[in-house]
């Protein structure tokens, strides 16, 4: 080997070296990044899903307050129609 070669050599081997801290400063960087939207992730399942307190449970809780209300509003609203009905009937008899 020359000189020249040497010098070629040197510039490959130092730019693969290069190429090898960026390769391993990537991963870092994409573990932390993974690591974060692990968190994310965590963190809309826990606020979606959380039976107590989450928005599954604020769902049940509206559909079963939609069912005991159905009850009443049926009657009431009854009682209005039949409370129109009769001031609609007593106008005209």
């Amino acid at each position: 080997m020359n000189q020249a070669d040497r010098k070629e050599f040197e510039l490959i081997h130092n730019k693969i070296d290069t190429i090898k801290e960026d390769i391993d400063d990537l991963k870092q960087a994409m573990d932390q990044a993974h690591i974060k939207s692990y968190q994310d992730i965590k963190f809309i399942k826990e606020n979606l899903f959380d039976p107590h307190k989450g928005l599954w449970a604020e769902t049940k809780e509206n559909s079963a307050f939609r069912i005991s209300t159905k009850k009443w509003r049926t009657t009431i609203s009854a009682a209005f129609m039949g409370l129109f009905g009769k001031m609609f009937y007593d106008m005209f008899s």
